[in-house]
């Protein structure tokens, strides 16, 4: 974006706040939602909710955005990005914590969790810098928002298939995160309309349709397996009070 554009989309956001600023806070608030959901369920389950690779982009875009490159043209994202981050180190110290009870089967992970997080945050960071390089930090946080939401949808359902179990997820989890991708949405919609021109593109709408796809079906695989394993615990309970014979 221009500097003139970027100044009048600026303006524009300062003269039509409300819209903007209640769709931002709530926004703000399903992903907290969805954070403090997944930490809980971690330690119920003695297990981490959120995929590693989503992990360390998600928390390499909100150091980012949020201390090195904050932006301009809509100063309260910079509080929202600060925000996630504190909810990202939560769901950081969960993962490192339960994550040796899902790599037993792997020691080489298993024993180097902190050198792969680490390595792997500072590898997102490199990709989020590239963006601010490319697109400077205003675009540059909408595409890199795009691209941890592609990638935690992506990840969600891919260990979900993987586990074939809840563990490590909850409906309030998905629901939260659903809505809250949503309210992205949204929100960058409402900013093409204030003058934010770059999100009136394809790639823009396609990743916004397929982020909507891969979470309607994160949601559905959910039903079904918390159905399965609510049958298997009856069957299990049912052969429990008929005994041995």
């Amino acid at each position: 974006m221009g500097l003139i554009e970027g100044l009048q989309a600026a303006l524009d956001y300062l003269e039509n706040p409300t819209a903007l600023t209640a769709t931002s806070v709530s926004m703000c608030l399903c992903w907290l939602a969805t954070y403090a959901g997944m930490v809980r369920k971690s330690f119920q389950d003695r297990s981490y909710s959120m995929p590693l690779m989503p992990l360390c982009c998600d928390i390499a875009f909100e150091f980012v955005f949020s201390v090195l490159y904050p932006p301009t043209e809509a100063p309260i994202l910079q509080y929202v990005f600060g925000s996630w981050m504190a909810g990202s180190v939560m769901v950081v110290f969960a993962t490192i914590r339960f994550m040796p009870n899902e790599w037993k089967h792997a020691p080489l992970v298993q024993q180097n969790i902190l050198s792969i997080l680490a390595v792997t945050i500072l590898g997102w960071m490199t990709a989020h810098l590239a963006l601010v390089a490319q697109f400077g930090a205003d675009d540059g946080s909408a595409w890199g928002g795009c691209l941890c939401q592609l990638l935690l949808g992506a990840g969600s359902l891919c260990q979900l298939i993987v586990r074939g179990s809840s563990r490590g997820a909850s409906f309030f989890i998905w629901l939260s995160r659903f809505l809250g991708t949503n309210l992205g949405v949204l929100y960058f919609t409402l900013r093409f309309r204030h003058g934010h021109v770059i999100w009136h593109s394809p790639l823009a709408w396609w990743s916004s349709v397929i982020a909507f796809l891969i979470d309607s079906c994160y949601g559905i695989l959910l039903w079904h397996i918390r159905q399965a394993e609510g049958r298997d615990q009856q069957q299990r309970k049912a052969g429990s009070e008929i005994g041995p014979k």
